[in-house]
This record gives structure tokens, C-alpha cells and sequence, in this order.
């Protein structure tokens, strides 16, 4: 068994110079063992089609919302904007770079998670405004990324909105509620009925 490396190398040293010449002279697509490349698919009508996968389509929506979205979006407004509690208003944009960090992370998380939403397979509503919130989910995850890569304070503030909008549009569509739902209201309204008008 030592010698079966040196037997591997005079037999490829002997066989190559006989070889090579004939597959340099086999045009493409003439070796019936090698399938001719396949024709690329028709462009969709869609502007918006979903992406191609080469592969399968592992996880489904539901997974891919427990294990990636919600633990990324939780993640990221964990540290972004204010909450106001009886101790008054608490700032939560990062002071460190290990919440940095994490902001960092949980926005790149975002981004992908928009173009797995959008694959064959996932993408719910090809025709209807399923693709334009994954790809709004997408865009706010990088500004997710650009503003805690700059540790900006507002804009931090401002992708955890965008993210939240993209969310909450998309569920509000998507996700069947019952009919008091606040997805399917006009809160503004729902105040100026009950007397609580904005101010």
C-alpha cells in the first residue's frame, strides 16, 4: 500500500499526454456524456420575481420567522431607541461595542432574512406586495447595519422604525387576525371615534 502513490503518478504521467490533447480538441456540447448547459428560464412578467433558488428550500416561512427574523428584530430593538417606565425615559442605543455588536449582527440577520423570504418556495404572494416588504425588510436592515457600523444614534433609531414597518405591514396583510385587530385599523381613527383624538 506505501507504493500505491508512486503507482498513481507514473500511470498519470503516462496517460495525461495521450488525454489532454483530445479533450483540448472536443468542442462544447459535442461529448454526448456531458449534458449541454441548460437555457437560461424566460424573463417573468413580474418585475419582481422570486429568486431562483439552486437548491432546496430548507426551512419554511413560519421557521424562518421564529429562528431568524423575530430573534434578529428583538435583538436589534433591544438597542435602539427609548422606553418610558415610572423611572422615566431609558435610552437603549449601545454604549459598548459588544451591544454594537450585536446591533451589527442582528441588522446583517435582517437583510438576509428579506432575500430567504423572497425565494421560490417562500415567496407567499409573487404578485401581490409579498416581495416589496421582504425587499423593505431588507433595506432597513442595511440601514440597520450602515447606522450601528457609524454607532449613530438616530439612525439606529430609524432602521429599528423601518424594520418595525416592514414587519408590521407585512403581517398586517399576511397573517389572519380577528376582525378587532389593531393590524386592520386605522388607529388614528379608532382614537377620533373613541374621543382621544392625537393632539
Amino acid at each position: 500500500m506505501r507504493h500505491l502513490p508512486v503507482l498513481i503518478a507514473a500511470t498519470l504521467a503516462f496517460a495525461l499526454p495521450a488525454v489532454l490533447p483530445a479533450l483540448a480538441q472536443t468542442p462544447p456540447g459535442s461529448d454526448p456524456a456531458i449534458p449541454p448547459a441548460p437555457k437560461p428560464a424566460p424573463a417573468m412578467a413580474n418585475p419582481i420575481a422570486p429568486i431562483q433558488a439552486p437548491g432546496r428550500v430548507l426551512l419554511g416561512v413560519k421557521d424562518i420567522m421564529r429562528h431568524i427574523v423575530n430573534p434578529a428584530a428583538e435583538a436589534y430593538w433591544a438597542r435602539s431607541g427609548e422606553i418610558d417606565d415610572e423611572k422615566g425615559a431609558t435610552d437603549r442605543t449601545p454604549t459598548d461595542d459588544a451591544n454594537w455588536k450585536i446591533s451589527l449582527d442582528s441588522a446583517a440577520q435582517l437583510v438576509e432574512a428579506g432575500n430567504l423570504l423572497q425565494m421560490e418556495g417562500r415567496a407567499r404572494d409573487p404578485n401581490g406586495p409579498w416581495m416589496k416588504y421582504a425587499i423593505q425588510l431588507t433595506n432597513a436592515g442595511l440601514a440597520g447595519m450602515a447606522a450601528t457600523q457609524a454607532k449613530d444614534h438616530d439612525k439606529t433609531f430609524n432602521a429599528g422604525s423601518a424594520i418595525y414597518d416592514a414587519c408590521f405591514a407585512c403581517h398586517g396583510r399576511y397573517i389572519v387576525r380577528p376582525k378587532d385587530s389593531l393590524y386592520k385599523h386605522d388607529i388614528d381613527q379608532d382614537l377620533k371615534n373613541a374621543g382621544k383624538a392625537p393632539k
